[in-house]
Protein backbone atom coordinates (compact mmCIF):
# COMPACT_ATOMS: atom_id res chain seq x y z
CA UNK A 1 0.00 0.00 0.00
CA UNK A 2 1.26 3.15 -0.94
CA UNK A 3 2.44 5.88 1.88
CA UNK A 4 1.75 8.81 -0.75
CA UNK A 5 -1.79 9.77 -1.56
CA UNK A 6 -0.19 10.17 -5.18
CA UNK A 7 -3.55 12.08 -6.35
CA UNK A 8 -1.86 15.16 -4.79
CA UNK A 9 1.26 15.36 -7.31
CA UNK A 10 1.66 16.24 -10.83
CA UNK A 11 0.94 12.94 -13.79
CA UNK A 12 3.96 10.77 -14.14
CA UNK A 13 5.49 12.93 -17.38
CA UNK A 14 5.36 15.87 -15.87
CA UNK A 15 7.15 14.66 -13.22
CA UNK A 16 9.70 13.29 -15.64
CA UNK A 17 9.75 16.78 -17.47
CA UNK A 18 10.58 18.86 -14.09
CA UNK A 19 13.43 16.08 -13.19
CA UNK A 20 14.90 16.05 -16.53
CA UNK A 21 15.19 20.10 -16.26
CA UNK A 22 16.39 19.77 -13.25
CA UNK A 23 19.13 17.54 -13.91
CA UNK A 24 20.16 19.62 -17.02
CA UNK A 25 20.47 23.04 -14.72
CA UNK A 26 21.96 21.12 -11.87
CA UNK A 27 24.96 19.93 -14.88
CA UNK A 28 25.07 23.36 -16.31
CA UNK A 29 26.02 25.29 -12.83
CA UNK A 30 28.16 22.56 -11.93
CA UNK A 31 30.55 23.12 -14.98
CA UNK A 32 30.74 26.67 -14.00
CA UNK A 33 31.06 25.57 -10.37
CA UNK A 34 33.74 23.54 -11.76
CA UNK A 35 35.37 25.76 -14.35
CA UNK A 36 35.50 28.71 -11.79
CA UNK A 37 37.65 26.10 -9.13
CA UNK A 38 39.90 25.71 -12.05
CA UNK A 39 40.28 29.40 -12.46
CA UNK A 40 40.71 30.56 -9.27
CA UNK A 41 43.45 27.75 -9.00
CA UNK A 42 45.40 28.48 -12.35
CA UNK A 43 44.60 25.43 -13.89
CA UNK A 44 42.15 27.27 -16.55
CA UNK A 45 41.93 30.36 -18.31
CA UNK A 46 38.67 33.10 -18.71
CA UNK A 47 37.15 32.13 -21.69
CA UNK A 48 36.66 35.39 -23.79
CA UNK A 49 35.47 38.53 -22.68
CA UNK A 50 32.76 39.14 -25.86
CA UNK A 51 31.57 36.01 -24.86
CA UNK A 52 28.05 35.93 -22.78
CA UNK A 53 29.34 32.86 -20.39
CA UNK A 54 32.67 34.84 -19.94
CA UNK A 55 31.17 37.83 -18.88
CA UNK A 56 29.00 35.94 -16.29
CA UNK A 57 32.40 34.11 -15.11
CA UNK A 58 34.00 37.36 -14.58
CA UNK A 59 31.24 38.54 -12.55
CA UNK A 60 31.30 35.19 -10.08
CA UNK A 61 35.12 35.65 -10.23
CA UNK A 62 34.88 39.36 -8.91
CA UNK A 63 32.87 37.97 -5.86
CA UNK A 64 34.57 37.22 -2.68
CA UNK A 65 36.10 34.19 -2.57
CA UNK A 66 35.11 33.37 0.94
CA UNK A 67 31.77 32.03 -0.50
CA UNK A 68 31.44 29.21 -3.15
CA UNK A 69 30.66 30.12 -6.37
CA UNK A 70 26.25 29.71 -7.42
CA UNK A 71 26.23 27.89 -4.19
CA UNK A 72 22.24 28.49 -3.70
CA UNK A 73 21.85 27.76 -7.02
CA UNK A 74 23.32 24.87 -6.62
CA UNK A 75 21.84 23.34 -3.59
CA UNK A 76 18.31 24.64 -4.69
CA UNK A 77 18.36 22.35 -7.39
CA UNK A 78 20.12 19.60 -5.88
CA UNK A 79 16.93 19.22 -3.14
CA UNK A 80 14.71 19.80 -6.79
CA UNK A 81 15.72 17.00 -8.58
CA UNK A 82 15.76 14.25 -5.24
CA UNK A 83 12.61 15.58 -5.01
CA UNK A 84 11.13 15.24 -8.23
CA UNK A 85 13.23 12.03 -9.55
CA UNK A 86 12.25 10.55 -6.10
CA UNK A 87 8.46 10.83 -6.84
CA UNK A 88 8.91 9.96 -10.76
CA UNK A 89 10.59 6.71 -9.62
CA UNK A 90 8.26 5.92 -7.11
CA UNK A 91 4.85 6.48 -9.46
CA UNK A 92 7.17 3.68 -11.57
CA UNK A 93 6.39 1.13 -9.09
CA UNK A 94 3.23 -0.92 -8.98
CA UNK A 95 3.23 -2.51 -5.13
CA UNK A 96 5.14 0.43 -3.78
CA UNK A 97 6.33 -1.14 -0.96
CA UNK A 98 8.94 0.50 1.30
CA UNK A 99 12.19 -1.48 -0.68
CA UNK A 100 10.61 0.31 -3.84
CA UNK A 101 10.76 3.82 -2.08
CA UNK A 102 14.55 2.95 -0.94
CA UNK A 103 15.24 2.41 -4.65
CA UNK A 104 13.73 5.72 -5.70
CA UNK A 105 15.11 7.56 -3.33
CA UNK A 106 18.85 5.93 -4.40
CA UNK A 107 18.73 6.25 -8.01
CA UNK A 108 17.50 9.68 -7.26
CA UNK A 109 20.48 10.55 -5.23
CA UNK A 110 23.03 8.96 -7.29
CA UNK A 111 21.42 10.78 -10.91
CA UNK A 112 22.12 13.88 -8.79
CA UNK A 113 25.58 13.24 -7.71
CA UNK A 114 26.46 12.51 -11.22
CA UNK A 115 25.00 15.29 -13.28
CA UNK A 116 26.04 17.24 -10.57
CA UNK A 117 29.26 16.36 -9.93
CA UNK A 118 31.59 14.02 -11.89
CA UNK A 119 29.91 14.69 -15.53
CA UNK A 120 30.75 18.57 -15.07
CA UNK A 121 34.31 18.54 -14.00
CA UNK A 122 34.81 16.06 -16.39
CA UNK A 123 33.17 18.51 -19.18
CA UNK A 124 35.26 21.28 -17.33
CA UNK A 125 38.62 20.08 -17.90
CA UNK A 126 38.10 18.83 -21.50
CA UNK A 127 39.27 20.25 -24.32
CA UNK A 128 34.99 21.15 -25.40
CA UNK A 129 35.09 23.16 -22.21
CA UNK A 130 33.89 26.32 -24.02
CA UNK A 131 31.33 24.35 -26.05
CA UNK A 132 29.57 23.61 -22.52
CA UNK A 133 30.03 26.61 -20.71
CA UNK A 134 27.97 28.38 -23.81
CA UNK A 135 24.97 26.08 -24.01
CA UNK A 136 25.15 25.73 -20.68
CA UNK A 137 24.37 30.11 -20.31
CA UNK A 138 20.96 30.06 -20.25
CA UNK A 139 20.85 27.30 -17.86
CA UNK A 140 23.02 29.33 -15.34
CA UNK A 141 21.28 32.58 -16.04
CA UNK A 142 17.90 31.56 -15.66
CA UNK A 143 18.86 29.33 -12.25
CA UNK A 144 20.38 32.94 -10.87
CA UNK A 145 17.29 34.57 -11.73
CA UNK A 146 15.02 31.73 -9.94
CA UNK A 147 17.12 31.59 -7.25
CA UNK A 148 17.73 35.38 -6.28
CA UNK A 149 14.86 35.99 -3.71
CA UNK A 150 17.14 33.32 -2.09
CA UNK A 151 20.39 34.64 -1.99
CA UNK A 152 18.95 37.85 -1.36
CA UNK A 153 17.22 36.29 2.03
CA UNK A 154 20.35 34.35 2.84
CA UNK A 155 22.43 37.32 2.59
CA UNK A 156 20.56 39.54 4.88
CA UNK A 157 20.76 36.60 7.17
CA UNK A 158 24.19 36.20 7.34
CA UNK A 159 24.43 40.21 7.75
CA UNK A 160 21.96 39.57 10.66
CA UNK A 161 23.99 36.64 12.60
CA UNK A 162 27.11 37.98 11.67
CA UNK A 163 26.66 41.61 12.88
CA UNK A 164 28.45 42.20 16.03
CA UNK A 165 26.90 45.26 16.95
CA UNK A 166 29.89 47.62 15.77
CA UNK A 167 30.76 49.90 12.44
CA UNK A 168 33.25 48.95 10.35
CA UNK A 169 34.91 52.07 11.79
CA UNK A 170 35.09 50.48 15.24
CA UNK A 171 36.70 47.00 13.56
CA UNK A 172 39.54 48.96 12.33
CA UNK A 173 39.87 50.59 15.84
CA UNK A 174 40.12 47.30 17.31
CA UNK A 175 42.47 45.86 14.81
CA UNK A 176 45.01 49.36 15.67
CA UNK A 177 44.36 48.85 19.02
CA UNK A 178 45.19 44.83 19.25
CA UNK A 179 48.36 45.35 16.61
CA UNK A 180 49.91 48.02 18.89
CA UNK A 181 48.88 46.01 21.76
CA UNK A 182 51.28 43.19 20.25
CA UNK A 183 53.70 45.73 19.83
CA UNK A 184 53.74 46.85 23.35
CA UNK A 185 53.72 43.66 24.98
CA UNK A 186 57.24 42.55 22.86
CA UNK A 187 59.14 45.25 24.07
CA UNK A 188 57.89 44.97 27.53
CA UNK A 189 59.51 41.84 28.21
CA UNK A 190 57.25 39.56 26.46
CA UNK A 191 58.37 36.10 25.49
CA UNK A 192 57.20 37.17 21.88
CA UNK A 193 60.08 38.08 19.75
CA UNK A 194 60.18 41.76 18.77
CA UNK A 195 60.31 41.13 15.01
CA UNK A 196 57.59 38.14 15.45
CA UNK A 197 55.30 40.72 17.35
CA UNK A 198 56.00 43.43 14.39
CA UNK A 199 55.00 40.69 11.70
CA UNK A 200 51.83 39.68 13.37
CA UNK A 201 50.86 44.03 14.20
CA UNK A 202 51.59 44.45 10.51
CA UNK A 203 49.42 41.61 9.31
CA UNK A 204 46.97 42.45 11.83
CA UNK A 205 46.68 46.11 9.53
CA UNK A 206 47.13 45.50 6.74
CA UNK A 207 43.35 43.88 6.70
CA UNK A 208 42.83 47.86 6.28
CA UNK A 209 44.50 48.58 3.13
CA UNK A 210 43.05 48.31 -0.46
CA UNK A 211 44.97 47.29 -3.43
CA UNK A 212 45.22 51.25 -4.47
CA UNK A 213 47.16 51.58 -1.15
CA UNK A 214 50.79 49.98 -2.72
CA UNK A 215 49.78 48.81 -6.18
CA UNK A 216 52.56 50.19 -8.77
CA UNK A 217 51.10 53.25 -10.56
CA UNK A 218 51.02 52.74 -14.25
CA UNK A 219 53.88 55.28 -14.69
CA UNK A 220 56.20 53.68 -12.84
CA UNK A 221 55.52 49.91 -15.06
CA UNK A 222 58.12 49.03 -17.39
CA UNK A 223 56.32 47.20 -20.00
CA UNK A 224 57.16 45.49 -23.25
CA UNK A 225 55.62 47.08 -26.54
CA UNK A 226 54.47 44.27 -29.13
CA UNK A 227 55.44 47.20 -31.66
CA UNK A 228 58.67 48.10 -30.71
CA UNK A 229 60.15 44.93 -32.25
CA UNK A 230 62.11 41.47 -30.43
CA UNK A 231 65.44 42.64 -29.89
CA UNK A 232 64.48 46.13 -28.13
CA UNK A 233 61.95 44.12 -26.18
CA UNK A 234 64.86 41.65 -25.03
CA UNK A 235 67.26 44.48 -24.37
CA UNK A 236 64.57 45.88 -21.58
CA UNK A 237 64.47 42.32 -19.95
CA UNK A 238 67.84 41.81 -20.03
CA UNK A 239 68.80 45.38 -17.80
CA UNK A 240 65.12 46.31 -16.17
CA UNK A 241 66.11 43.76 -13.75
CA UNK A 242 62.32 42.19 -13.49
CA UNK A 243 61.57 38.55 -13.78
CA UNK A 244 57.97 39.30 -14.96
CA UNK A 245 57.23 42.29 -17.64
CA UNK A 246 54.08 43.36 -19.32
CA UNK A 247 53.20 42.76 -23.28
CA UNK A 248 51.31 45.32 -24.26
CA UNK A 249 50.01 47.09 -27.58
CA UNK A 250 51.00 51.01 -26.88
CA UNK A 251 50.55 50.98 -23.28
CA UNK A 252 48.96 49.17 -20.22
CA UNK A 253 45.23 49.69 -20.94
CA UNK A 254 45.97 47.02 -24.00
CA UNK A 255 47.64 44.22 -21.92
CA UNK A 256 48.63 41.06 -24.21
CA UNK A 257 49.68 39.33 -20.95
CA UNK A 258 52.61 38.70 -18.88
CA UNK A 259 56.16 37.42 -20.01
CA UNK A 260 58.23 35.96 -17.78
CA UNK A 261 61.71 36.28 -19.13
CA UNK A 262 63.10 33.62 -18.20
CA UNK A 263 61.10 31.67 -20.95
CA UNK A 264 62.04 34.23 -23.09
CA UNK A 265 65.81 33.35 -22.86
CA UNK A 266 65.31 29.85 -22.35
CA UNK A 267 63.80 29.80 -26.04
CA UNK A 268 66.16 31.96 -27.58
CA UNK A 269 69.00 29.43 -25.65
CA UNK A 270 67.50 26.66 -27.95
CA UNK A 271 68.15 28.47 -30.83
CA UNK A 272 64.40 29.71 -31.57
CA UNK A 273 65.10 31.95 -34.26
CA UNK A 274 61.56 33.12 -34.56
CA UNK A 275 60.77 33.57 -30.97
CA UNK A 276 57.25 35.14 -30.84
CA UNK A 277 56.90 37.06 -27.52
CA UNK A 278 52.89 36.66 -28.00
CA UNK A 279 53.31 32.98 -27.58
CA UNK A 280 54.37 33.03 -24.30
CA UNK A 281 52.48 35.52 -22.39
CA UNK A 282 50.17 34.22 -19.54
CA UNK A 283 46.45 35.84 -19.90
CA UNK A 284 46.77 38.73 -17.24
CA UNK A 285 44.54 38.43 -14.09
CA UNK A 286 42.97 41.58 -12.62
CA UNK A 287 42.14 42.87 -9.40
CA UNK A 288 40.17 45.88 -8.78
CA UNK A 289 41.36 49.06 -6.99
CA UNK A 290 39.41 48.79 -3.91
CA UNK A 291 39.27 45.09 -3.41
CA UNK A 292 41.05 44.68 0.25
CA UNK A 293 44.34 43.22 0.04
CA UNK A 294 43.69 39.89 1.84
CA UNK A 295 41.14 39.51 -0.94
CA UNK A 296 43.85 40.28 -3.47
CA UNK A 297 46.44 37.82 -1.72
CA UNK A 298 43.73 35.29 -2.23
CA UNK A 299 42.34 36.02 -5.45
CA UNK A 300 46.56 35.83 -6.50
CA UNK A 301 47.22 32.77 -4.48
CA UNK A 302 44.00 30.91 -5.98
CA UNK A 303 45.11 31.86 -9.70
CA UNK A 304 48.78 30.87 -9.38
CA UNK A 305 50.19 34.20 -10.11
CA UNK A 306 52.58 36.65 -8.98
CA UNK A 307 51.59 39.97 -10.75
CA UNK A 308 48.52 41.40 -11.65
CA UNK A 309 46.65 43.91 -13.22
CA UNK A 310 44.61 46.65 -10.92
CA UNK A 311 41.70 47.93 -13.34
CA UNK A 312 39.30 51.27 -12.60
CA UNK A 313 36.07 51.57 -12.22
CA UNK A 314 36.27 52.72 -15.95
CA UNK A 315 37.80 49.70 -17.49
CA UNK A 316 41.32 51.07 -17.77
CA UNK A 317 44.37 50.12 -15.44
CA UNK A 318 45.67 52.10 -13.31
CA UNK A 319 48.77 49.93 -12.53
CA UNK A 320 50.09 46.76 -11.40
CA UNK A 321 50.40 45.10 -7.89
CA UNK A 322 52.70 41.43 -6.97
CA UNK A 323 52.64 39.06 -4.51
CA UNK A 324 56.10 40.79 -3.65
CA UNK A 325 54.38 44.29 -2.77
CA UNK A 326 51.42 42.13 -0.45
CA UNK A 327 54.56 40.54 1.23
CA UNK A 328 56.13 44.17 2.07
CA UNK A 329 53.52 45.03 4.24
CA UNK A 330 54.06 42.06 6.16
CA UNK A 331 57.73 41.72 6.64
CA UNK A 332 59.28 44.80 5.33
CA UNK A 333 61.10 46.17 2.38
CA UNK A 334 62.71 43.08 0.28
CA UNK A 335 65.48 44.06 -1.59
CA UNK A 336 67.43 41.63 -4.42
CA UNK A 337 70.51 42.05 -6.26
CA UNK A 338 68.71 44.34 -8.31
CA UNK A 339 67.61 46.43 -6.50
CA UNK A 340 69.52 49.58 -5.77
CA UNK A 341 71.01 49.88 -2.12
CA UNK A 342 69.88 53.29 -1.80
CA UNK A 343 67.72 55.49 0.73
CA UNK A 344 64.67 56.92 0.19
CA UNK A 345 65.83 60.25 1.83
CA UNK A 346 69.45 60.65 2.98
CA UNK A 347 70.04 63.97 4.85
CA UNK A 348 73.05 66.10 3.65
CA UNK A 349 73.02 68.68 6.02
CA UNK A 350 70.88 70.72 8.76
CA UNK A 351 69.51 72.39 5.88
CA UNK A 352 68.76 69.89 2.62
CA UNK A 353 68.03 66.60 1.71
CA UNK A 354 68.07 63.73 -1.54
CA UNK A 355 64.64 62.50 -1.78
CA UNK A 356 63.67 60.06 -3.84
CA UNK A 357 60.04 60.64 -6.30
CA UNK A 358 58.79 57.69 -5.08
CA UNK A 359 59.31 58.59 -1.28
CA UNK A 360 55.42 58.53 0.11
CA UNK A 361 54.77 62.30 1.69
CA UNK A 362 53.94 60.92 5.38
CA UNK A 363 57.59 59.52 5.49
CA UNK A 364 59.22 63.35 4.18
CA UNK A 365 60.93 65.48 7.30
CA UNK A 366 58.78 67.59 9.35
CA UNK A 367 61.08 70.50 8.73
CA UNK A 368 60.05 70.54 4.92
CA UNK A 369 56.13 71.63 6.28
CA UNK A 370 54.62 69.31 4.17
CA UNK A 371 51.07 67.84 5.38
CA UNK A 372 49.93 64.62 3.35
CA UNK A 373 46.86 65.26 4.66
CA UNK A 374 46.37 68.25 2.60
CA UNK A 375 47.67 66.94 -0.63
CA UNK A 376 45.86 64.79 -3.10
CA UNK A 377 49.01 63.05 -4.04
CA UNK A 378 50.69 60.72 -1.91
CA UNK A 379 54.42 60.80 -3.10
CA UNK A 380 57.57 63.65 -3.17
CA UNK A 381 57.39 63.25 -7.53
CA UNK A 382 53.80 63.31 -7.55
CA UNK A 383 53.48 66.65 -5.34
CA UNK A 384 56.69 68.16 -7.58
CA UNK A 385 54.64 67.37 -10.96
CA UNK A 386 51.52 68.35 -9.63
CA UNK A 387 52.61 71.68 -8.57
CA UNK A 388 54.20 72.38 -11.98
CA UNK A 389 52.22 70.67 -13.72
CA UNK A 390 54.40 68.50 -15.62
CA UNK A 391 57.55 66.37 -15.25
CA UNK A 392 60.31 68.69 -14.52
CA UNK A 393 63.58 67.52 -16.61
CA UNK A 394 66.53 66.61 -15.08
CA UNK A 395 69.23 69.35 -13.64
CA UNK A 396 66.25 72.05 -13.34
CA UNK A 397 65.81 73.92 -10.41
CA UNK A 398 62.20 75.13 -9.26
CA UNK A 399 60.93 76.80 -6.22
CA UNK A 400 58.00 74.78 -3.80
CA UNK A 401 56.76 76.73 -1.30
CA UNK A 402 59.46 77.51 1.21
CA UNK A 403 61.76 74.87 -0.60
CA UNK A 404 64.47 74.79 -3.53
CA UNK A 405 64.07 71.73 -5.33
CA UNK A 406 66.78 70.68 -8.11
CA UNK A 407 65.86 67.65 -10.13
CA UNK A 408 68.86 64.96 -9.98
CA UNK A 409 67.29 62.16 -11.81
CA UNK A 410 64.28 62.32 -13.90
CA UNK A 411 62.61 60.66 -17.22
CA UNK A 412 59.64 61.10 -19.42
CA UNK A 413 57.61 59.53 -16.93
CA UNK A 414 58.83 60.31 -12.90
CA UNK A 415 60.93 61.79 -11.09
CA UNK A 416 63.53 59.72 -9.94
CA UNK A 417 65.56 61.85 -7.36
CA UNK A 418 65.99 65.75 -6.25
CA UNK A 419 67.71 67.57 -3.62
CA UNK A 420 65.76 69.45 -1.70
CA UNK A 421 66.94 72.42 0.28
CA UNK A 422 65.35 74.94 2.65
CA UNK A 423 65.27 78.50 1.40
CA UNK A 424 66.52 80.60 4.17
CA UNK A 425 64.01 83.14 4.84
CA UNK A 426 61.44 80.43 6.15
CA UNK A 427 64.23 79.17 8.18
CA UNK A 428 64.98 82.38 9.87
CA UNK A 429 60.64 83.58 10.48
CA UNK A 430 60.49 79.94 11.94
CA UNK A 431 63.42 80.65 14.76
CA UNK A 432 61.48 84.05 15.09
Amino acid sequence: MSVFNHSLFPSSFTLLILWVLCLLTGLYLGVFRSMIDRIRAGISTPPGEGSKAGKLLDSILGEPNHARPLHVEAALFSSLQLFFGFFYLSLTWNDHSPLEYVISFSLAFFSERLFSGAIPKMFASGSKNHVHLAIGYPFALIARLLTWPFSFTLLKMEDLFSSSGQNGEQGETEDNEVADHIRTLSREGSNLDPDIAEIVGNTLEMGQLKVQDIMVSRKQVQILDVTDGLEKNLEIARTCGHTRLPLCEGDLDHCLGIIHVKYAFRLLSKGSEKLSLRSITKAPASVSAEDPLPLALRKMMKWKVHMALVGDEFGGIDGVITLEDILEEVVGEIQDEFDADEKDIEQLNECSWNISGLTPLHELPEELGIDEEDEEVTSFGGLITQEFGKIPEAYETLELRNLKVTILEADETRIGLAEVRLLKPNLEESES
